[in-house]
């Protein structure tokens, strides 16, 4: 018996080829699973959780495979060759140039299509995420979120002016109401932005979870909020626009021209709140070629032909109702303080033909009716534009270097 054991036993080492083909089979089989799982992987979401947007740069001459690097390096894809690899397969459609914003929860196909349908659209997104828009209001996204949180769509219009709800949320997250005006709502503490809800209980129960997250988000900007009397939901409405980072800068432009502002106040009486708003809407926040090239911040045109004195750039205009583009003659300045004072002395001397023309900004003794008398007296064509100045006024505190 012991005999029959032993030559049993060593029949099972008689079959080495065998063995090592069964070895080579089950590596090449896990080597497969990999590859397949990792190639599967680069074609997915970066990052299923991590529902940031990211504003990405695309120029006319990037191509696919580039756009794909600049994706790679603000970490919003794996690696640029799944996107190129997605754009061959499908053909590579042309690519819109733009500024984009993308996200970590979107796959490959999602960038792809986002690409190919252009900027200035909404992120695309697979159906179990919803995304707020800023530019919207509470009744244009009350039905996409409360089809999301199984909900309501008229309770979560009614929820957001609730006064009860609205007490306690004050209670729970007072910050967020730091310089609010009067008439808040609680959407417009909303973060903008892409949002993965839940069934909720009730409509109370998802604005409570959306300002939850408002108040996470909103953490890194207290103390400068708190400091400079700005309302929360002015860095609110920049969550989609360049966040924190965007905020910062906007801020220290109003720091860098208010100082001067309010010297030109002394000299010319023109209220700084104005000079600092106009700055800021004309030049889109010194992001304009014209501001940041030529210094020229408010739009002043000129006849001044000299090198150096002046420069031709294209320009929009409102016409009998209509936006129409020109090309026009615009001055260039040394310094910003040379446009600011330049434009002190355009309002209060008038043009040529009227040295009266903007008495009425010069006499007006608050920013509304400043505002107002820019457009009455044709400092601007567009009517909109007195809202505009009111608005930047009020979202970012100007008012208070007029005191």
């Amino acid at each position: 018996m012991e005999m029959e054991f032993k030559k049993r036993r060593s029949n099972k080492k008689k079959h080495p080829i065998r063995n090592t083909i069964l070895l080579i089979l089950a590596i090449l089989l896990v080597g497969a699973g990999t590859f397949l799982y990792l190639n599967h992987r680069g074609y997915s979401a970066k990052n299923p959780n991590d529902m940031s947007l990211t504003e990405v740069k695309v120029t006319s001459s990037d191509s696919i495979n580039q756009v794909g690097k600049k994706l790679q390096k603000k970490g919003l894809i794996y690696n640029a060759k799944y996107l190129n690899r997605y754009a061959k397969r499908y053909g590579a459609k042309s690519i819109k140039s733009g500024t984009y914003l993308f996200s970590p929860v979107q796959s490959i196909d999602n960038v792809y299509q986002e690409l190919a349908q252009g900027p200035g659209e909404q992120p695309v997104l697979d159906s179990s995420y919803t995304y707020i828009d800023s530019n919207k209001t509470a009744e244009q996204t009350a039905g996409t979120m409360a089809d999301a949180a199984n909900v309501s769509r008229s309770a979560l219009i009614a929820a957001y002016t609730d006064k009860d709800l609205i007490k306690e949320m004050k209670s729970k997250y007072p910050k967020l109401f730091l310089n609010a005006k009067s008439d808040i709502t609680l959407y417009d503490l909303v973060m903008p932005g892409i949002y993965k809800l839940k069934d909720e209980k009730s409509a109370k129960d998802l604005v409570r979870g959306l300002l939850g997250r408002t108040n996470k988000e909103m953490g890194s900007y207290y103390s400068e909020l708190k400091k400079n009397g700005i309302p929360v939901s002015t860095a609110v409405l920049l969550a989609e626009n360049g966040g924190k980072t965007e905020f910062d800068r906007r801020l220290a432009f109003i720091h860098k021209i208010a100082s001067y502002a309010q010297e030109l106040k002394s000299q010319y009486g023109i209220l700084p709140s104005i000079s600092i708003a106009q700055a800021i809407h004309e030049s889109n926040w010194d992001d304009s070629e014209l501001s940041s090239k030529y210094n020229n911040f408010y739009g002043v045109k000129s006849d001044d032909t000299d090198s150096g004195k002046s420069v031709v750039l294209q320009t929009q205009e409102v016409e009998n109702g209509e936006t129409v583009t020109k090309n026009a003659r615009f001055a260039v300045y040394a310094s910003y303080k040379d446009s600011m004072k330049a434009h002190a002395k355009t309002l209060v001397n008038g043009n040529t033909w009227n040295s009266s023309q903007f008495k009425d900004v010069i006499s007006a003794s608050n920013y509304k009716d400043a505002a107002q008398a820019l457009y009455d007296d044709s400092y601007a064509t567009d009517p909109n534009y007195p809202a505009a100045i009111i608005r930047i006024i009020e979202n970012w505190n100007l008012a208070q270097y007029d005191k």
